[in-house]
Parts: structure tokens; sequence; C-alpha cells
């Protein structure tokens, strides 16, 4: 039976119209939100603002209605008004951050005055109790904001530009202070810094993808849904406040089911104040690399200053500041480069262990050995890691035999000249035993990087009833670094980045707010943002593949120049040129991202309610060439190439033949991937996004409060900004879809996911004086996907943009058996038809597809959290909460046309052979989730003798399928990918603390030291941020399984014995031995994902520093800050691939060692 489609809606936007269809149950909640929305009773975006709310009453404790209630912001000089409801009770929202004044006056009540702090997104309780008379009642409610939350039910942490600026923050990026926050775990993958050169951490909070936190800066959206990042990520003297709500946000608030980041930049205000400041770090003070024994060269300088004050005063002010950051940084790697034996074609050296009859290994030969028969006629036992000659033996590839020269096996006789010459671009040896054959050269290099970031701000405050806002940020970023290998050959990095990046960030913020009466407030803001990122290998413009005879590669043009990325696998396996899994060069990328936002909420107050309602409208654009497959294309070696089959049936997991190397210098490829642009395509996509909200907070009674309301998300289908801006693919038929072209609409056809309803209810209840219980719940969509702004990328399918993957028919044969001879085909031309409709070539890849068309739904979270708060004195409270969420209908990139696991060739078992397609053709399905529950509590201490601290302890649990919405192994059994999350820590303990040291004048020791004394003794100053985590879990994986003869993303190995080892190091962190290749054909192993975990890491980030005071209002800090103080070794991750020779081992450190930096800060 079908829906009755009761309700039918025509929008209109930017020219295109939007056809949304509604079940008749939806029409109810449909017209209370528009009936809200169109008959203003309330609704305050307090994304900018704060508010104060308090209760009045008399000596009995009895309400008191009426008393008028004057509020004053003392920086800026201007008076808000208001009255008691007939239950005493005020609220006066819509307070910019900073500090104000309170007065109270009723008929026969003497005068009270208060001074309270206003924080963003936060209400700060001023409750009046007057006297009878005249006389005048002063207090202070607080200098810092409310410890106690007593009115909202969300999970949050606010920290002060004064906490910000007091603690120790490296490169001064204020969000890595969000690691120090309950729920915060760093991903294990962060983004190339040529992308993200404002150093936007990618963190995972509360188990969620780290794509899934919201950025906002003043109210407007900062957040690259690309990269998951914030687009300014502006300096600690810019910023007023800090906050992250990690759970239970408030309606207004949407995207978003991890973090929400909300920081508010400084003001001017009637005093003129600002600050100068430089800091500075040197390789002299910084502690070796533990691995290399290298101490890299360092000079590191950041600068800048702000300035703000009246240009009107009471009525218009400015802000102003400057960061610049000038970096010229060492770097230092252990990585392998092939021995002079190898270059010649060698490869003795990597023999194994002898292979014997039952399928076992041996040091020594075998008594039951395993004969086979070399090049040059001789009969000998197979190893491991022996080389065969590919061109030898049957079609079915049994039956090769083994390369040898001169008697030797695993010499071969004429390596091929052109991947020689290749090799003459990579190092020798210098690290190490002679003759070692892995992890042999220490790499030693400098990366340039240069900032200058900006912002300015002004405030207008027409009268006490208007005020407008505006700030304008602009950030330009130049980096330079290079590969291991040198600039041509590139390799991996130690700046996780090899290349050349400059980026634009641009951000604008508008604001104005009206008060129409004391209890009617409309705010209306305007956002907008660009996020411009331009990358280019090293060695651009230069054709080293092509100058050494290979065919195909580098093609002529500029973007496919550079060198090519190899993939050497196996032991004495390794990586050269450039790519994203060679050094995170996404290049050469061109990438423009625009972001539009209009914003209208409402704020009611009426009896003890304040009703809240809004619209929110963006518009967000992307263009972007992309390169996530080099141009000039990325090889893989695979050692089964050069490896015998029979034997490796024999071995049946123990033991396998064959050696990348060997495939390399034969040149035979097993996979080609390159990137390709078509020429007269637009690769340009835009989307328009509708938010509605409504939301009440109610005092229900003096003890207890309630937040409940409904926020409305609806996601029109992206389209293409001219027609041909995009590629789909339609499985049913083979072919690909042109958007805009033909019969084809230019958003495909996808239908809006209308069902977008988020409810959202808190409950905050006073047990008693000093304990309050909350609970909230609450859903949230978020429409992200790593590398998408909209979860999808058409505008890099074909024809505008695709990829081209050329693979082999089995494992041991190579992809393109002419490679020396004729290099790859090119892909063919595009016929498009009439019909806007082409059939998808062999070997062209679709990275994004969404079928059936009417299949699409928004990722969502649902989320809840139960927590007590209590105040242990008017200083210090303690917390601890329950916090959980599960995520559903999560994007996942799947490879549809995965072969089948079965016996005899990949191709037939391809569900798109029928098509003649044997490459991956990716779609984007709502098919992966995630669960997350944790126990999280909180000491939190507000300044007092000098000393305040947040100290916080985690202990949870995340489960995911996959990665973050990347590839499964196995996309025909993604419950198999089910477990722990790579950035699952089960414990995680944090500390952020300041403690003005009890010396000098007015102190507890040396109170009544002379001025000259006290110059010296007192004004010292300790911070830090200190965090303690568990190990993170990994999963096992094995790079050869013979048995397998399908093409899975990733394999993981059966498990035979105890992977934990008595005292896990560096050298052996768990054992390997523990682990076989599957054992059963067509099958993954059973060990499980996240299995098991690596190793613990100790930061402690410390802070010394001094304040002089020069005169009145003007101070000059000098710090000494020390980052991983101790300089203990926080070892990464071992390596997890089972079968090679450093299986287990750890190469590197998770955190760099002892890094000083010094400081001087004056402010006025």
């Amino acid at each position: 039976m079908g829906v009755d489609r009761a309700l039918q809606v025509k929008l209109k936007v930017a020219g295109e119209v939007f056809i949304m269809h509604f079940p008749k149950v939806i029409i109810p909640v449909v017209a209370w939100i528009f009936l809200v929305l169109a008959f203003p009773p309330a609704g305050v975006g307090q994304a900018v603002f704060g508010n104060i709310t308090g209760t009045v009453t008399d000596p009995t404790g009895a309400a008191v209605p009426n008393a008028e209630i004057a509020i004053t912001d003392l920086d800026r000089g201007i008076t808000y008004t208001t009255k008691t409801t007939s239950d005493g009770n005020f609220t006066q929202t819509h307070l910019l951050a900073g500090h104000y004044g309170v007065k109270v006056t009723a008929p026969g009540f003497s005068e009270f005055s208060a001074s309270a702090d206003v924080q963003v997104d936060e209400t700060t309780r001023a409750d009046a109790q007057l006297r009878v008379g005249k006389a005048v009642t002063t207090v202070t409610v607080s200098t810092e904001g409310p410890l106690l939350k007593t009115d909202r039910a969300d999970v949050s942490n606010t920290l002060t530009a004064n906490e910000v600026e007091r603690l120790p923050i490296l490169n001064r990026n204020v969000t890595t202070l969000v690691l120090a926050l309950p729920g915060s775990q760093l991903n294990g993958f962060q983004h190339a810094s040529s992308e993200n050169p404002q150093g936007g951490l990618q963190i995972n909070v509360n188990g969620q993808y780290f794509y899934s936190n919201g950025f906002e800066l003043d109210g407007t959206e900062n957040h690259s849904n690309i990269l998951g990042i914030a687009v300014v990520n502006p300096n600690p003297d810019a910023l007023q406040e800090f906050k992250v709500t990690t759970s239970n946000y408030d309606a207004e608030f949407g995207n978003v089911s991890g973090a929400l980041l909300q920081g508010t930049t400084k003001s001017g205000t009637n005093q003129i104040h600002g600050s100068l400041f430089e800091y500075l770090r040197n390789d002299k003070f910084n502690a070796a690399d533990p691995f290399t024994h290298l101490k890299p060269p360092l000079r590191w300088n950041q600068f800048g200053g702000s300035v703000g004050g009246p240009l009107r005063k009471n009525k218009l002010f400015g802000f102003f500041d400057y960061q610049g950051t000038r970096r010229r940084t060492g770097g230092a790697l252990i990585a392998t480069v092939p021995t002079a034996a190898e270059r010649t074609g060698d490869l003795s050296a990597l023999l194994g262990d002898y292979i014997c009859a039952n399928g076992t290994t041996s040091r020594g030969p075998c008594a039951n050995p395993v004969n086979v028969t070399t090049t040059e006629g001789a009969v000998v036992q197979a190893r491991a890691g022996m080389v065969f000659d590919p061109t030898t033996g049957s079609p079915d590839e049994t039956g090769r035999q083994a390369i040898s020269s001169g008697g030797q096996v695993n010499v071969l006789p004429v390596p091929n000249a052109s991947m020689i010459q290749l090799l003459g671009f990579l190092p020798a040896p210098n690290f190490g035993a002679p003759g070692d054959v892995a992890n042999n050269f220490a790499a030693g290099f400098s990366e340039k990087f240069d900032t200058d970031q900006y912002d300015g701000r002004i405030d207008y405050n027409f009268s006490e009833a208007h005020h407008f806002f505006g700030r304008y940020s602009i950030a330009d970023f130049t980096k330079e670094s290079p590969g291991a290998y040198g600039e041509v050959a590139g390799g991996p990095s130690a700046f996780h980045f090899a290349g050349r990046s400059l980026v634009r960030n641009q951000s604008l913020a508008l604001g104005w707010t009206y008060s129409l009466n004391p209890t009617l407030i409309t705010d209306v803001r305007f956002g907008t943002f660009r996020y411009r990122v331009r990358v280019r290998p090293g060695g651009f413009g230069l054709n080293p593949a092509s100058d050494a005879g290979l065919v195909g590669l580098n093609r002529g043009t500029s973007d496919t120049s550079s060198m090519p990325a190899f993939y050497v696998t196996g032991d004495g396996g390794f990586n050269f040129g450039y790519g994203l899994n060679v050094n995170q060069c996404n290049c050469p990328l061109s990438e423009t991202e625009n972001h539009f936002q209009w914003v209208n909420n409402w704020s009611k107050q009426t009896g003890n309610h304040t009703i809240k309602w809004g619209v929110d409208i963006r518009r967000a654009q992307t263009t972007r060439i992309d390169s996530g497959n080099h141009r000039s294309g990325e090889l893989t070696f695979a050692d089964s190439v050069t490896g015998s089959a029979d034997v490796d049936n024999i071995a049946a997991g123990s033991a396998t033949t064959g050696l990348g190397l060997a495939t390399y210098l034969l040149g035979q490829p097993s996979f080609i991937a390159r990137n390709f642009t078509t020429p007269g395509f637009y690769p340009s996509i835009r989307q328009t996004r509708l938010y509605f909200f409504g939301q009440d907070s109610w005092r229900a009674t003096s003890k207890l409060s309630i937040d409940y309301g409904l926020r409305y998300e609806n996601y029109l289908p992206q389209t293409g900004a001219k027609p041909g801006s995009g590629g789909s693919f339609d499985p049913t038929t083979g072919d690909v879809l042109v958007a805009g072209v033909g019969s084809v609409p230019p958003n495909f056809g996808v239908k809006p996911y209308n069902a977008g309803f988020a409810p959202r209810i808190g409950l905050a209840y006073r047990l008693r004086l000093g304990t309050v219980l909350r609970a909230g719940y609450g859903r949230s969509f978020n429409a992200a996907g790593v590398g998408a702004v909209f979860g999808q990328n058409p505008e890099l399918d074909p024809p505008v943009q695709f990829g081209q993957f050329l693979s082999a028919p089995n494992i041991y044969s190579p992809a393109v058996p002419t490679f020396l001879t004729t290099g790859p085909p090119l892909p063919p031309l595009f016929p498009i038809g009439s019909n806007g409709r082409f059939p998808l070539p062999d070997g062209v890849g679709v990275y994004f597809y969404f079928y059936p068309l009417d299949s699409y739904r928004i990722p969502l979270a649902d989320f809840w959290n139960l927590s007590v708060q209590h105040e242990i004195r008017s200083d210090l409270t303690a917390e601890i909460a329950y916090v959980g969420n599960v995520g559903r209908h999560l994007f996942a990139n799947r490879n549809t046309n995965q072969a089948v696991p079965g016996p005899g060739d990949l191709g037939p078992r391809r569900p798109f052979n029928k098509f003649g397609l044997s490459q991956g053709v990716y779609d984007v399905c709502n098919c992966d989730n995630s669960s997350y529950h944790s126990l999280q509590t909180k000491l939190q201490k507000r300044t007092s003798h000098g000393l305040d601290f947040l100290l916080t302890y985690t202990w949870s649990k995340a489960m995911t399928n996959s990665e973050g919405g990347y590839n499964f192994s196995d996309n025909y059994n993604i419950r198999g990918d089910h477990g722990p999350a790579s950035w699952d820590h089960t414990h995680a303990l944090t500390l952020l603390h300041t403690w003005d040291l009890p010396f000098g004048k007015g102190r507890r020791w040396a109170a009544k030291t002379s001025q000259v004394a006290d110059a010296f003794v007192g004004g010292w100053r300790f911070s830090g941020v200190t965090t303690l985590l568990s190990g993170a879990a990994f999963t096992p994986f094995v790079s050869n399984a013979p048995l397998l003869n399908t093409d899975f993303n990733s394999v993981r190995p059966d498990i035979i014995g105890n992977p934990h080892v008595p005292n896990p190091n560096r050298d052996l962190w768990f054992d390997p031995a523990a682990y076989t290749s599957p054992q059963q054909p067509f099958r993954n192993g059973t060990a499980s994902k996240g299995s098991l975990r690596g190793p613990p890491q100790y930061l402690f980030n410390l802070s010394l520093s001094k304040n002089f005071v020069i005169t009145e209002g003007k101070t000059l800090e000098f710090r000494w800050e020390n980052f991983n103080a101790f300089n203990h070794t926080n070892l990464g991750l071992p390596n997890s691939t089972v079968d090679v020779s450093d299986a287990g081992r750890i190469t590197y450190a998770a955190t760099d060692m002892r890094q000083m930096q010094w400081g001087l800060h004056f402010r006025f």
C-alpha cells in the first residue's frame, strides 16, 4: 500500500524548483513549525549571545513581582531593562560575552546590585534577595561564569579568554584544547597539512567520525565538510571565549553529531586594550628523535598583536588582530631504500625460510622439501621470498621457474633499465647494519611554512534596542615540504606531506539584533566563507618517468608531470614518488569551497518560558579538481606477480613466494591507477540546505528547568553548476549519467530527504542546594562525508573527472603485460548520447553514486546523557555522567563491483562483468553504523588562592564497521568489520591547570618583600595540559592471502596463537607468529577488527611564566613552555601487517619529543 502524499511543497532556490512531498502524518508537525516561524513569540540564537537570569525574593523568600531590572554592559556602556514576572523571575537574553552589572529596585525595598560575567550560549544566574529599607546591597555573582549548571542539560565546557591565554598551547592552536575535554580523541588519520595549514585537528568526539563535528565563529558556519575542520582557526588573542558542546545541543544547532565548537571573537570596549607578542622555538632546546637520534634544525617564530577600543564611546567599537608565523623545520624519519645489490637485480638477501612439503617452514633445508626448477635448469628447494619468472609455467600460473643467474637463486639476469634508472633518484642506505634490507635509510630534511592571519571586527550600538556587528578574517598559508628521497623522488615525509601548497581562507560574519520590546528580540545574521587550496608535487614540470623511457605516464602536460607514485610491496619494499598513500600529496589539486548562510532567530519571554525559533538557509558550492590518484600514475608492484601459485598453495599461508621488488625490476605492475580530467567539463557542485527550529526553555518550578524543542532539516539534492558538472552511475544498465545533459536532471533525479525531524529535550533538576541532576536526549543529522561537501562527489565521476584502474585477472598476473613497451592504455573518449548517458568503459572508475535514487537518507545520531553535578564549595564542583549515542544510516564508500568470493578468475564473479567492467565502482550507501558508551567525570575548580583546574576522566568504548566512512574490507560482509574504532582509547585522563605561585607581595610567602625583590620572586605562574591515554585499538592484516582469490580491500589473518607478548616494546609489540594468512579459501581471517591495542600515551605540556607589572593596566609576561616536558617517548603503532619482516615493530613516535618555547607577551 502506498503512502498518502497529502502535502506537496514547491520551493524555488537559485533558479531551481524543488518539489517536496510529505506523508499525511507529518502535516501537524510541519504546520506547528511553520506556525511558530510565522508568528513570532520567541527564539533567540544563542550562538553569539549569553543570558542573565534570576529570581527576586523578599526577606521571607516570597517572590517580588514587577521589580525593575537594569543590566549594564560595563565594557560598552549600554543598559538593558526588564521586569520580574509574577513568580519573581527575570531573564535578559542577547547579551554579548563580557562583564555586566545587575541592579534590582522595587518599591519598599533596598536597591540590590550585583556583578556577573556572561558567556556565549550560557546562562548566568543573578538571584536577588531584597531587604526592607533603603540600604544598598552589593554582591558579586561570578567573575568567570557559573560552575554549577542549574538550568540546562547540554554536555559542554567553556574556556574564557583568560583561561586560554594562561595555558601552554602548541602552535597557539586553540582546537588542541578540545583533546583535554571528556570524550575527545585525536583521530589516527590527520589530513595533509597542505590542505589544512591552519592546523584544524580531526578529532573524534563521543565516538563520532571527525567530520561530524561542527564549527561556528561568531554564530556563523566555520566548518569545511571536505576535511571536517575549522576554516578559520583564530589565534588566542582574538578569542573572547571558546565553547565545546558534545551532547544534547539546543534545537538551534544542527548538521553536527560530534562536538560543536563555538568561537567568539573579541570586540572593542570603552577602554583601549591590546597586546603584542612573540614566541620562538629552536632546535637547540629540543630533544632528539628516539629512533633516528637526529635533532632536525628548527627556526620557529610566531608573532603578532591586537588592539581594541572605542571608535565612538558607548556606541562604536573596533577590534583588530594579526598573527604571523615563520617556520623552518627539519624533519627526520627512517625509511627503506634498495641496497646496492638490489639495484643490480641481486635479491638473494631477501630469501626466507625453506618451505616443506607438509606446509610448514624451516630455517634450514627440509627433510621433505618442496623442489622447484630454476630458469637455468637446476633443481632447488623452495623458499619464502623466492622469485619466479612470470613468463614461464602454464597459463594457470602453475609450474613457474625460479629466477637464477650464475647458479644463484633470486638474482635477475637483466633487470629493466628504465626501472633501474628511476631507482637512481633514490639515495643509498645510510642507517642500520651493512646489508640491512629494511629501515636502512635515515632521512633528514627541512620544510618552509609561512602564515599571515588577520581579523577585524566592529560593533555598533544604535540604541539599547539595536546592535550590529561585523567581522572579517583572512589567512594566507605557504608550505613547501620535501620527501625523504629528495625533490624529484619524493617518498615519505616526516611532515605528513611532500610538495608545495598555497592556501587562502576567508570568512565574513554580519549580525543585527533588534529588541522590539523587552520580551521580544530578533537576531539576523549573514555569514560566508571561502576555502581555496592549490597543491603541487615536488619536481612539478619535470618528466622523470618519460626521461627514463617509460611510456604513457608523463604525458607532456603540467598536471601529468613529476614522479609517479610507485608502491613496492613485501619484504624490501618501499614507496616513492608523489601520491596520497606515499606522502599525502593529493596533487595536483585545485579546490575552492564557498559557503553562504542566512539566519533569522527570534526570542520571546512569556512568564516562565523563553521561546525560541528561527530559520537557517545555507548555500554551499564546491569546485574541486582532485588527484586522489596521481595523474602521472600510481603503480603497485605485488610480490605475487613473481610468486608461484603451486608453492603458495602448499605453504597454505605459512609463507609466500615472490617479491614486490622483483616485480618492480621486471616492470610488471600488478595494479595501475591514475586520475583524468576531461576538457570542457566544469567540476562544480551546488547545494541548498534549509533548517528550522523551535524551542521552549521552561522554568517549570524553582528547582526544575526543561528545554524541549524540535528541529527540521531539509537537504536539497546537490546539482551541477553547469550541464556536465557531474556524473553518476546506473547499476541496472552500466551507463554513466551526465548531470544536466539530455534527459538527466541536474541532480540526477535524486529525491530529497524530507523526514529530517530532530527532537531535543533536556531536564535540569536541583535535587538540593548545590546538587543538580541533568538528563537529555536528542537526534541530530550530519550530511558530511570525508572528502565530500555533501556526502558524495559527483564532480569526481566521469565524464568530468575520473580514475582509471587497471587490474589483473588474478594475483599472479600483471595488470598490463605490455607495460614496458606500450605503457598503460589511455581510457577511451566518452560518447555522450542525446539522452545524457554513455556506457561506462572498462577500467574507468566511478567514485560516488546513489542508487536507488529514492534511497538517499541523511546520516543521523541519537544521543543521550544522564549526569549529576555537585557543588563541593562555591569554587569547586564534581560531575559524573553517562554519555552515549548511536550513529545510523552513516555514509560509506562501497565497491559494488567487488568479485564475489569463490574459485576461478575474478572477472566472471564481478556483478558488473555483464557490462564488461573489471574496475572498482563505488557507491555511497547508508550502510554504516556506530555506537558509543562512556562514563565521563569532571572535577573543576575556579580560581581561588591562585589555583584553578579541570580534571577529567573518561572510560569509553567506540564501535564502528568502517573507519570513518571508507571502504569495508569485504563489501559482502559488512558486519565482519564490526569492532572497536581505531580512535578507541578505553581510558583517558586529562588535566588543565593554572597556579599563581604563592610568592611575593600579598602572597602566602614573601608577602612583605620589597618592590625590587618582588619583581623577581612574585608574579610567577605554573600552568599545564596533561593527557594520559590507554592504547588505541588497531587491526592485524596480512599482505598475501593465496587462498583468498578475491579483491578484498584489506585482509585480516587467522589467529592461531596468543599475540600478546610478556614485555611489549618497540622491537616487538605483539607476536606476528600468532597469525597466519586465512586457512580457508575465499574468506577473511578470524582475527577481528580492533583486536590489538597500541602503546599508551603520556603527554605533559607545562608552562612557567612571570608577569611584570609595568604601570597600571600594562603588563609584560615572560613564558617558558615545554611540550612533552618530560621527554617521554610515546610510541606509535606497530607494523600490523603480520607477514612482513618488521611485523610488530614500531618505527616512529606518535608525538614529538620535548619542544621548548620562549615567549614575551605585552598586554595593555
